[in-house]
């Protein structure tokens, strides 16, 4: 783990996670959790505890939001917390601070999200954020067989943009994305902002822990 100033990096590829890395999604989320709850007749859950269960896809938000005795409504759930999030995705939900500056700063380097949200929401959402054009590639959660913190979606990118590893970041919010970042073999940037709790993405040694996505123009050229 580095920090400070330092002479910058030359690299050639940054991928992005979405949720809590380059957009505040997490009350939007929790809205729509707790819709699904309402309309299963169970009851709802305080926006904070439902933060701590983002990361690893729409379908694990629903498995944890239920009790052990409600496994059986998943996929009704899954359905309910699908028909609110396509309407009110963007009620609450906001770019961070710095983040198309800092997208427009590395606008003649590739780019790519990997995020574990749904495709459809996930270009539905970069659309409206108007973001969309500064990724080269966009992988969902349903783009590859498996999810972060597996490396596969982030070296199906690397082999797409045909980048070598050693020669790409890995920007993400949680321990998740430094470990994929770190399995793929490319460098790791985790940033404080979003739901990763600092302490637990120290102890995952990323390359670089930064409290402001700005500081990446700092390190890297």
């Amino acid at each position: 783990m580095a920090s400070g100033k330092r002479a910058r990096r030359s690299v050639d590829l940054l991928i992005f996670d979405l949720d809590c890395t380059l957009a505040d999604t997490k009350f939007d989320i929790a809205q729509a959790t707790n819709f699904a709850l309402q309309r299963l007749g169970l009851p709802t859950l305080p926006a904070e505890t439902i933060y701590g269960y983002i990361g690893n896809g729409v379908e694990k938000i629903i498995e944890r939001a239920l009790t052990l005795n409600h496994q059986d409504l998943r996929q009704q759930g899954l359905a309910f917390f699908t028909e609110h999030y396509n309407r009110h995705l963007l009620d609450h939900t906001h770019l961070y601070p710095h983040v198309k500056e800092t997208l427009e700063y590395f606008r003649q380097k590739k780019k790519a999200v990997a995020t574990n949200k749904t495709l459809n929401f996930t270009e539905k959402m970069l659309e409206a954020l108007e973001i969309r054009s500064y990724f080269d590639m966009i992988l969902g959660g349903d783009s590859t067989q498996r999810i972060k913190p597996d490396p596969d979606p982030l070296k199906k990118i690397l082999n797409r943009l045909q980048i070598s590893p050693d020669h790409g970041v890995m920007v993400g919010d949680s321990v998740n994305d430094v470990l994929a970042g770190k399995q793929a073999g490319m460098i790791t940037c985790a940033l404080t902002y979003g739901l990763g709790k600092r302490e637990d993405l120290a102890q995952a040694k990323p390359d670089f822990l930064l409290d402001d996505i700005a500081t990446l123009m700092e390190i890297f050229a």
